[in-house]
């Protein structure tokens, strides 16, 4: 479950995580990935239903987004969220970047930034 403040409640092993995507991740992301780290997790046009996003990189974003609040977790917790939560990258991309439309109800989702 999702808020407005960018974060995102997941269940794992029966224990609840919350997960909070902020500078300080997106930084280090940055840093380690390159500057276009969130554009290599979406989709290129045309991508077929097999297309996957760089999983070094969807693992360090989890890591990121688990260290503020659980600061022990490590790779196999990430393995064990996304496991269990299918849409968890999906749900954390939205939570950390909503749309304004889409939080007035008018549109769901994350819209792309016109070129």
């Amino acid at each position: 479950m999702a808020d407005v403040r960018g974060s995102l409640k997941v269940t794992a092993s029966g224990e609840e995580y919350t997960l909070f995507v902020g500078m300080s991740v997106l930084a280090g992301l940055q840093a380690k990935h390159g500057q276009d780290v969130l554009e290599r997790l979406d989709a290129p046009e045309g991508a077929g239903a097999g297309w996957m996003p760089d999983l070094s990189i969807v693992t360090d974003l989890f890591l990121g987004a688990l260290e503020r609040y659980h600061p022990d977790a490590d790779r196999w917790l990430v393995d064990d969220i996304i496991a269990e939560n299918g849409e968890a990258l999906t749900e954390l991309m939205q939570a950390s970047f909503p749309d304004p439309e889409a939080q007035a109800g008018n549109v769901k989702g994350r819209k792309k930034a016109a070129a």
